[in-house]
């Protein structure tokens, strides 16, 4: 079961996609959210260590949302955002916006496992708390 922190940023998710049932709306406002993880983790893990975490991620979210398992996996030196966006605006919306969350979750836990809780709270802050003005997934598109 999530912890209350890591359930977080799955509520970003929610609130940036707001009132719309679409998946590809829901996509495109995940795809955003790990662009702005990426840009936060960077530079302390560098982009293939985000993408090694981002892969492990992957692996580990399609043992209870099979269809994630098309995303590609294997060590990326970059994250496959364009395979997980084509995934996620594949599936129904309830299915898409589950299986997106659970990867939000999963991801922080995975984090707090390596670099603990409160440096993981402080460096996706800004990516948790972010509005849900929607102008970011139109960004995005």
């Amino acid at each position: 079961m999530p912890s209350s922190e890591s359930r977080r940023i799955a509520a970003a998710l929610e609130r940036r996609v707001g009132d719309s049932h679409d998946p590809a709306h829901v996509a495109a406002c995940a795809i955003v959210l790990w662009r702005e993880i990426e840009t936060q983790l960077m530079p302390i893990l560098g982009t293939r260590g985000v993408a090694a975490l981002f892969g492990r991620t992957l692996y580990l979210t399609s043992r209870t949302h099979s269809w994630l398992g098309e995303v590609p996996e294997g060590v990326h030196s970059v994250m496959d955002l364009d395979s997980l966006q084509a995934a996620i605006t594949a599936q129904p919306f309830a299915i898409g916006i589950e299986g997106a969350g659970a990867l939000f979750v999963v991801f922080h836990d995975l984090l707090v496992s390596m670099v603990g809780a409160q440096l993981t709270e402080r460096l996706l802050r800004d990516v948790m708390a972010t509005p849900s003005s929607g102008h970011a997934a139109q960004e995005a598109q």
